[in-house]
């Protein structure tokens, strides 16, 4: 199956999101203006928010790598997509490697593809459960 434009564009800001440790304006420049993502925890972040945490010294990613994307729907001015990251980090000098399940919602704007809404599991994902 060939995928579509919009396809196309929602993989690209997943992949782009993905590379969070080369590219940390990634998310600012691709989020829409209410964009918020549910942590772990459970509170709400915004997208200028992560990106300060993401560069906050107590925090070094290592890796962050797209392991697979489960699903992908494009309707045509919204699309959704869950997938899992493999992500090694140090937070105050201790060690995290997550495998984390991702959800976001995507929303079409003026024909360009944002991102709207993220939520990310505690890290601990079961990669047989996908099939």
């Amino acid at each position: 199956m060939k995928l579509t434009s919009d396809h196309q564009q929602i993989e690209f800001l997943i992949k782009g999101f993905a590379n969070k440790a080369e590219n940390m304006s990634f998310l600012i420049s691709n989020a829409t203006d209410d964009f918020l993502a549910i942590r772990p925890s459970g509170n709400p972040i915004t997208a200028e928010d992560l990106v300060g945490m993401y560069n906050n010294a107590d925090l070094v990613v290592v890796l962050s790598e797209l392991v697979k994307i489960h699903r992908l729907e494009a309707y045509p001015d919204w699309g959704f997509a869950s997938f899992t990251l493999k992500e090694s980090f140090t937070y105050k000098g201790e060690p995290n490697n997550d495998l984390s399940s991702y959800s976001m919602i995507f929303k079409k704007i003026e024909e360009t593809w944002k991102i709207s809404w993220m939520q990310r599991s505690s890290g601990t994902t079961d990669l047989a459960k996908w099939s």
